[in-house]
């Protein structure tokens, strides 16, 4: 009696771990992706944020606007950028832009046009080097270093 009571124990917790019926839903797991799969994004948005309440877009801010930025790129977005030297590019053009808006050398709005060129280029740039045409890519990177030495 006991053997006949220990197999029907042990039949229904096998058959407790069974497939689920034809067509139903895979079970799901109680799983999560880790938070630095997407932190860092979120960090970074939450950081310029900062920087837009701390530094307000006026004469002055500008410089110091870019370098909080340009930190927080640092911290947030570098180590996981596929070309770092783009990226850097990206901050030198940025913080020397925002230098010459405080300095009145050009206007706010001069400036904003020009930092939409060198994002573009350096987008461009990027596509350019996945695709392998590295010589387009040098194009697009020498704009961007022309607008350093203006």
């Amino acid at each position: 009696m006991r053997r006949a009571v220990a197999v029907a124990v042990l039949c229904g917790a096998l058959g407790a771990c069974g497939l689920p019926p034809r067509g139903a839903p895979p079970p799901r797991a109680a799983y999560s992706p880790p938070a630095s799969a997407t932190a860092p994004d979120d960090e970074l948005k939450n950081a310029r944020a900062v920087c837009n309440g701390t530094y307000p877009a006026q004469i002055g801010n500008y410089l110091a606007h870019a370098n909080c930025v340009n930190d927080a790129v640092e911290r947030y977005a570098l180590a996981t950028s596929r070309y770092p030297d783009l990226v850097r590019l990206q901050e030198q053009v940025r913080s020397q832009i925002s230098a010459r808006i405080d300095q009145r050398t050009i206007s706010a709005r001069d400036g904003e046009q020009q930092m939409a060129a060198a994002d573009k280029a350096i987008t461009a740039a990027q596509h350019e080097r996945d695709a392998a045409h590295a010589d387009a890519a040098n194009q697009h990177i020498a704009r961007v270093e022309a607008m350093l030495n203006e």
